[in-house]
């Protein structure tokens, strides 16, 4: 008897190291990501992969650069906010802003997504921002998206216009690199 509940024991002990290793090997943002800098980068979406603990999004610039943008939330929270397969699709032209990578490489991590519409006259298609002090005032300009997600935000050019002139670069219509 004695035996048996020292090998339960072993194996409770050794599932809650098992468990606790998988939460230490997560990482935190500021450990690969500067967290005091923003990136705008446009491009065209070629791939993404939605999974846990963190989806990817890679987007293609029009000079051929290849980035890919991690998401902070997890798959199983973008889902909860209304996210699917088809929200942001391969072959979107998007803008997106975030914290790049430390070591320089053409990797950051997402704060805002903007979705371009079909033409230059088009509405575009907002997501994020999280507390990002021009949020409300995104929200004010325009009205929510047709597709229920939360933090999405559909605006006419006009409105991204006013964002800019309000709020000047630090949101996803910021200027790009040169």
């Amino acid at each position: 008897m004695k035996f048996f509940r020292v090998t339960r024991f072993s194996a409770t002990c050794a599932a809650f190291l098992s468990c606790g290793s998988a939460a230490l090997a997560h990482h935190a943002a500021p450990a690969f990501f500067d967290v005091r800098a923003t990136v705008s980068v446009e491009g065209t979406v070629t791939a993404h992969r939605l999974s846990n603990p963190h989806s990817y999004f890679r987007l293609t610039t029009d000079d051929g650069v290849d980035w890919a943008f991690e998401s902070g939330p997890s798959w199983t929270a973008l889902a909860k906010l209304g996210w699917n397969e088809s929200t942001v699709p391969n072959g979107a032209r998007v803008r997106m802003t975030g914290n790049p990578a430390l070591n320089g490489r053409p990797i950051a991590r997402y704060q805002t997504i903007m979705v371009h519409g079909a033409d230059s006259g088009a509405s575009v298609m907002i997501f994020g921002g999280g507390r990002a002090p021009w949020v409300p005032r995104a929200r004010a300009l325009g009205s929510d998206c047709d597709n229920g997600i939360e933090a999405c935000v559909m605006l006419e050019p006009s409105a991204v216009q006013t964002l800019q002139a309000e709020f000047g670069d630090n949101g996803v219509w910021s200027a790009l690199p040169q």
